[in-house]
């Protein structure tokens, strides 16, 4: 256990990757960059849609299937893909997934649970839940490359956040879904969405808002009460 806590303090960044219900994305920090500022937290503002680069955090989580269940497209891509291909009447044999994250909640999860896509067809949900994954950790590794600072795999950390509801087994599946996406199980932390962003606030000034600096909201007080609320 000790070796293992030391390994996760000698990464040198740590990255995050939200699996949300209707948009996903992810973050990123460097050691150097936390250790003098823990609030500094670098993410990806443009994901391409066709022709287009959208100034956006997220991209939508869609994904899009060949015939044969391997990997086509994800996101915005994923969307405007689709589309051509029912424009073209060229759809049928592909696979569509939108909106399918919350299936997991209230079920007990086994290894070789199906979900059905767009048109009622079913994959298995491990493939499609791991290879979102594995796209956006190939995404951050790529930007992250384009920006000249590359960083081995095994030099980061890596966060996939739940939802709090959700089962052990459902979480035990994320994390296994991780693990098949390329994720060494141990350079992964499930944490829980509540928790993260509760934790982040406790870094926020108080009056951030308005542009100025200022105490840091004291969250972590004894009977401090406050609300996280998910606007997703």
């Amino acid at each position: 256990m000790a070796t293992a806590f030391a390994d996760k303090k000698e990464k040198i960044l740590v990255a995050a990757i939200d699996f949300g219900t209707t948009y996903s994305g992810y973050a990123f920090s460097f050691k150097h960059d936390y250790q003098s500022d823990p609030a500094k937290v670098s993410t990806n503002q443009n994901w391409v849609a066709g022709s287009m680069s959208l100034v956006s955090l997220k991209a939508p989580t869609v994904v899009l299937f060949k015939a044969d269940q391997t990997f086509h497209s994800f996101g915005y891509e994923a969307e405007n893909n689709y589309s051509e291909l029912a424009l073209d009447d060229e759809h049928q044999n592909y696979f569509f997934f939108k909106r399918f994250k919350m299936r997991l909640h209230g079920k007990k999860i086994q290894r070789d649970i199906e979900i059905d896509d767009d048109c009622g067809r079913p994959m298995k949900a491990m493939v499609v839940f791991s290879e979102i994954i594995k796209y956006l950790k190939q995404h951050l590794l790529k930007l992250l490359e384009t920006r000249g600072t590359g960083v081995d795999n095994k030099d980061i950390h890596w966060v996939l956040t739940v939802p709090a509801i959700w089962s052990d087994s459902a979480k035990q599946f994320m994390r296994e879904a991780a693990q098949k996406a390329g994720i060494d199980g141990g350079q992964l932390s499930i944490a829980l969405e509540p928790e993260a962003a509760s934790m982040y606030c406790q870094l926020i000034p108080t009056n951030k808002m308005q542009g100025c600096e200022g105490a840091k909201f004291q969250v972590a007080l004894a009977g401090t009460k406050y609300m996280v609320i998910d606007l997703g």
